[in-house]
């Protein structure tokens, strides 16, 4: 299914794009497009992003990962977090409790909430959601 999609470094032009879909997520706008990676189709339509923070000691934090919804199935979101595991060799973030399984399913394993960059887990400590949420921290290093 890669054929369906190709994975590039956010422009300044996707910007619009980006904050329409995390304002459609409940999610704040992004001030910018530093550390995202967007997967578009073959007409140049963003399906799907991620984007990293990191923390102090340089450990990648997805922050956060979308998929648009008529394009959950087609393995965008599986594609950008193995792109970015590739790329940086760990990985860790907080999921929604209803998308566990799917991390799981990709190797990731549940991991402390101090293990999580400070910065991403406050987003979830001020969410007003975090109890539909279900928030659970993860992580995976390269080759596990």
């Amino acid at each position: 299914m890669p054929d369906l999609f190709t994975i590039r470094d956010a422009r300044e032009d996707d910007l619009p794009t980006l904050n329409a879909y995390n304002y459609q997520e409940g999610m704040d706008a992004f001030p910018s497009v530093e550390n995202i990676r967007v997967a578009v189709n073959a007409d140049g339509d963003i399906v799907g992003y991620l984007r990293l923070a990191f923390s102090p000691e340089g450990v990648a934090h997805v922050n956060p990962v979308v998929t648009y919804p008529t394009w959950r199935g087609f393995g965008v979101g599986r594609a950008l977090m193995e792109e970015a595991l590739a790329r940086h060799g760990e990985l860790r973030f907080v999921a929604r409790g209803a998308s566990v399984g799917f991390y799981e399913r990709l190797g990731y394993r549940r991991i402390p909430w101090e293990d999580v960059c400070l910065d991403v887990a406050e987003d979830c400590r001020i969410c007003q959601l975090v109890d539909e949420c279900n928030p659970v921290p993860m992580g995976k290093k390269l080759g596990e």
